[in-house]
């Protein structure tokens, strides 16, 4: 047995090293198997306040399976570490997760994550939609400031997870014609988007149909600052929000690329092209869930324009684990978009048995 005074740059044995690897790898895996580790993860990185009035006065109240418990001063309430967090009510370990996280970064399906994280494909797609609906609260303080593009992304209305009864229309057949709305109808739905000089971006689902003034004033303009230029197309809807809004205002014309001044939107058109990839990994997203996955490629972006790859699956676990979410195993297929499917397909004159979604 080697000496405990030893430093690691004195250690030359090769079988001496191994020893010790493999004592560390058994101490790694002790300590990932147990809630411990994730209680103390959340509490290195944020303060400790009740996740229920959010106050800071708060008392221990004794361990439970060795998770600390707090009690509230204010409303009397107990909690512990991983209340309200992506890792409440869930008994998964330490390593689970962090393969859960790693698998969201390499974009896999749901039911190769459930494979590598030995779950059911309910309790990966839980997970999953727990952790990137944390995200919310960091793109949305993406602010877009100086030179920047607005452009909008559209595509069909998906109802992938939507249950017979719950269906705000009858089921089409697969065909190429016949069956849908042509062109831009208010059956597409219209991502706002946007992007600046400092790589700052977001995709918004702003409604269904071609853009208006309303949705950007409602989606576009509390997400902007600093303007010193804004570049879009030709759309009438940018010149009546800009005049009101004195913007700096630019617009490629139709069927050309550039202006005089050489101003383009190359840039959100790439983004618009890099996100059809996206989502094409996740066999089609359903619209009551495509804001989160729209917010995961902002995210996923951010870290490959500012880390390292190796650095990337800390700084993602180390942002989602001080974040609260309400998304658990009942209501993960609950209809999250800010769109009534109802609404939009009333004129189908169809009516479900169940009017929930």
């Amino acid at each position: 047995m080697m000496k405990s005074t030893l430093s690691i740059e004195e250690i030359n044995d090769i079988d001496e090293l191994r020893k010790l690897i493999n004592i560390l790898n058994n101490k790694i895996e002790l300590i990932e198997s147990g809630k411990k580790a994730l209680c103390d993860l959340i509490f290195r990185k944020c303060k400790l306040i009740c996740p229920s009035c959010h106050s800071n006065s708060v008392n221990k109240n004794g361990k439970y399976k060795g998770k600390q418990n707090y009690i509230c001063k204010e409303c009397k309430k107990k909690f512990n570490g991983l209340t309200n967090s992506v890792f409440h009510h869930t008994h998964l370990s330490f390593k689970q997760i962090e393969q859960a996280f790693e698998c969201i970064l390499h974009l896999f399906s749901i039911r190769k994550t459930a494979q590598i994280m030995k779950v059911s494909t309910k309790t990966a797609f839980t997970l999953r939609h727990k952790i990137i609906s944390c995200l919310k609260d960091i793109i949305n303080s993406f602010i877009l400031n100086g030179d920047i593009k607005l452009d909008e992304y559209y595509t069909s209305i998906n109802l992938k997870g939507t249950k017979k009864e719950n269906m705000p229309r009858m089921s089409k057949k697969r065909t190429s014609h016949g069956n849908k709305k042509r062109g831009i109808s208010s059956h597409k739905i219209c991502i706002v988007s946007g992007c600046d000089e400092f790589d700052n971006m977001f995709f918004t689902i702003s409604g269904t149909g071609p853009v208006t003034s309303d949705m950007i004033k409602n989606y576009v303009v509390p997400r902007i600052r600093n303007v010193k230029k804004i570049i879009t197309d030709c759309k009438s809807s940018y010149e009546s929000v800009a005049k009101e809004k004195n913007w700096n205002l630019k617009q490629i014309k139709s069927g050309t690329y550039t202006d005089d001044d050489n101003n383009n939107l190359a840039e959100i058109n790439s983004l618009h092209q890099q996100l059809d990839i996206f989502l094409s990994n996740f066999r089609g997203v359903s619209t009551k869930h495509l804001q989160q996955y729209l917010d995961l490629f902002c995210f996923l972006k951010y870290l490959n324009w500012t880390l390292d790859y190796s650095d990337q699956l800390i700084k993602f676990r180390n942002k989602i684990c001080i974040k609260n979410t309400d998304i658990n195993y009942l209501n993960v297929c609950d209809n999250y978009s800010n769109l009534n499917f109802y609404d939009i397909y009333k004129d189908y004159n169809f009516h479900p048995l169940k009017t929930t979604t």
